[in-house]
């Protein structure tokens, strides 16, 4: 069982080292999928997942995440999603764009969901390690249910800012999907290049005070970035508990910009006033419409200067 993330691991051969958390997502799913089978997926989310999905002739079905419920997953509406073709229920924890973080108890519960119907289950869990507020991350792979049908998905890029460098590693124990994996590394890259390994070897064997310290920092700058927010007009923005983005709905009173009122309005308008870059939330799915995502991974300094302009600007869109 490994130490952190507490996941049973029956070798090294169950860990398979891939070119970022991207390909390792896009062999994942080309041997998980047959034409037509389905993946339940959360809406809104970081849509390339569904795009590799219907690469391999696969169908994702979305299940809203709801303001209301802090963006919790609701195993409920998991479970009436489901359907013959289903074959797995993917989970993002913590969860782009919105920044949530699955609780305990809604991990168990999904992981029940998925044990009484006989599916897989995707953890994608990119962003362990940018939590907030005293929060521990749980592992989905972690949970008695869901032990033997979780393949976990790991990168280095967010922990350790590596993400040019391009590793990931996924973490499995099916060994018919394995066997697949395995293949589809040796056909699509053949091996990950040895610089990035022992790179990626060196920051999870030594200390990692840094990486704490990187958490501790991007708190602070989600704290400033919100607080700004809080005083300006037109958005709402949910706090969020983990990852590095902060999710805003567009409230109905904004008067819009350039002829139009949607999610590409306001991001065009930040970028022509201030240079403040964000992501419509239509980027994210159909739950995304009439939402704006903003990344606070860019220098503390940047945060500020932004959070100095975001009230100012908001307000004289009035004008």
């Amino acid at each position: 069982m490994t130490v952190e993330n507490g996941l049973n691991v029956s070798g090294p051969d169950s860990v398979v080292v891939t070119n970022g958390a991207m390909h390792g997502l896009y062999i994942l799913i080309r041997a998980m999928l047959d034409p037509g089978d389905q993946v339940i997926v959360p809406d809104p989310m970081w849509n390339e997942v569904c795009d590799n999905i219907i690469l391999a002739g696969g169908i994702p079905v979305p299940v809203n995440l709801r303001a209301e419920d802090a963006y919790q997953y609701d195993p409920q509406a998991i479970e009436a999603a489901i359907t013959a073709r289903t074959r797995a229920i993917f989970v993002n924890t913590p969860h782009n764009p919105t920044g949530s973080v699955a609780d305990l108890t809604t991990l168990e519960a999904m992981a029940a969901v998925a044990e009484k119907y006989n599916l897989r289950l995707v953890s994608d869990e990119a962003y362990e390690h940018v939590i907030f507020d005293g929060r521990k991350h749980a592992s989905l792979g972690s949970i008695p249910a869901a032990q033997g049908r979780t393949i976990s998905v790991f990168s280095m890029s967010k922990t350790y800012a590596m993400s040019s460098l391009r590793l990931g590693y996924l973490v499995l124990n099916d060994t018919a999907t394995l066997d697949r994996i395995k293949k589809l590394v040796r056909c699509t890259i053949n091996s990950v290049n040895s610089v990035t390994q022992y790179g990626a070897a060196a920051a999870l064997n030594r200390p990692q005070d840094a990486t704490r310290w990187m958490a501790q920092e991007y708190e602070m700058r989600r704290d400033v970035l919100f607080d700004a927010l809080e005083e300006s007009p037109y958005l709402k923005a949910f706090k969020p508990q983990g990852a590095f983005y902060l999710w805003a709905r567009i409230l109905p009173d904004w008067p819009g910009y350039g002829g139009k009122a949607d999610g590409w309005s306001m991001t065009n308008y930040l970028i022509d006033q201030t240079a403040i870059g964000s992501t419509p939330g239509s980027a994210f799915g159909p739950a995304g419409a009439e939402h704006i995502r903003f990344a606070f991974s860019c220098s503390t300094a940047q945060i500020n200067e932004a959070a100095g302009l975001l009230p100012g600007v908001l307000r004289a869109a009035k004008n």
